[in-house]
């Protein structure tokens, strides 16, 4: 009797979970961003969901992309952020990676994994401190230190439509 109540407990957290997750859609025309803060600025903050991009409207010097991430001051040229991109045209697959960006240049970039097209992304992102730390579907999370103090969540898209789930 135990064992059937721990698991009417266990599907009920998964649906109630499920029930509050926040499905954001967003289009951007090629070579425009749009953006999407999704919380308050805090010296830390959880994001954990799934993003997926929808469709393509990329060009050679502006690809379709994804962000998921955290940004300081009045936008995100302070900001650290997960993100998925279609590079050229012709790839059969997405590039995901995060950036460090600082005085609107990126300092840090790392390639991490490549993703089918419209295959969606699971991500877990921490910011706490300083530290920023990804987990990428099932993979271990990598940490990196960046320099920022109060930041606020966001979601974006480029040249492009993407879907992104939200837990709270």
């Amino acid at each position: 009797m135990a064992l059937r109540h721990t698991i009417l407990l266990v599907a009920f957290l998964i649906a109630t979970n499920a029930a509050f997750a926040r499905t954001i859609s967003l289009s951007a025309p090629p070579g425009e961003f749009n953006v999407n803060t999704i919380g308050e600025i805090s010296s830390s903050g959880t994001l954990s969901g799934s993003l997926r991009i929808v469709s393509f409207n990329g060009t050679a010097s502006w690809p379709t992309g994804a962000y998921v991430g955290f940004y300081q001051g009045p936008n995100r040229n302070q900001s650290v952020q997960f993100l998925v991109m279609r590079n050229r045209e012709k790839d059969p697959y997405l590039v995901a990676g995060y950036r460090v960006v600082e005085d609107g240049r990126e300092t840090k970039v790392e390639s991490l994994a490549k993703i089918p097209l419209q295959a969606p992304v699971r991500l877990i992102l921490h910011f706490r401190d300083g530290l920023f730390s990804l987990t990428l579907n099932d993979a271990p999370a990598i940490t990196v230190r960046t320099p920022f103090k109060q930041v606020a969540p966001y979601v974006s898209v480029s040249s492009g439509s993407a879907e992104f789930t939200v837990d709270p």
